[in-house]
């Protein structure tokens, strides 16, 4: 009776459960542009796509330095799981004072900056930045690509979200200075 019981549970549980869907991470594009990721779906890189970013990449912008520590973890909220690309960076002007460092946060931290998802060619990688003073435009998009046959050379590029500030969060209407330059910057892999 009792083998009949767990067999019966076994099959119940079986059928009740559903199945989670793998996809490769490069139809994330197609389903932000349909309107959302189907439930228990997993957005794996199946074909190793983030992996030519993993590493330390430094470059130079108008005497500030720029290291990013670029890392691939698995996300996960409610019954969507997805691998992306985490950005932890150290600023520090050209004579080595810091502006900003985050390498010591945790990966849920507001300002580590966490992957999205590639755009359709699949060159180009979406992330999402949130940076000190976000409610006065320190946030938006930025946009990574390899720029040789070795990896080892990458542009990056911010896009600052078109944010509607206040009095009361940004005094004087004042627009916060930005982490990332809107030219963008080249980084070269260490």
């Amino acid at each position: 009776m009792k083998k009949i019981f767990f067999l019966g549970f076994i099959i119940l549980s079986v059928i009740s459960c559903k199945a989670q869907s793998i996809q490769p991470i490069k139809k994330a594009i197609d389903y932000r542009r349909a309107g959302g990721i189907p439930d228990n779906t997993y957005l794996k890189d199946v074909n190793n796509l983030l992996t030519k970013y993993i590493g330390t990449w430094k470059g130079t912008y108008q005497d500030k330095n720029y290291t990013l520590y670029i890392t691939k973890a698995t996300s996960k909220y409610e019954t969507i799981t997805w691998d992306m690309l985490l950005i932890r960076y150290l600023i520090t002007t050209s004579n080595g004072n810091v502006l900003e460092n985050t390498q010591n946060l945790p990966d849920n931290n507001t300002y580590i900056i966490e992957g999205s998802y590639f755009g359709k060619d699949l060159a180009v990688y979406a992330l999402d930045f949130t940076g000190k003073n976000a409610m006065c435009g320190n946030a938006g998009t930025i946009f990574i690509r390899t720029k040789n046959a070795t990896n080892t050379l990458m542009s990056f590029g911010f896009e600052p979200n078109k944010t509607m500030i206040s009095e009361d969060t940004c005094p004087g209407f004042k627009t916060a200075e930005l982490t990332f330059p809107k030219d963008g910057l080249m980084l070269t892999k260490q």
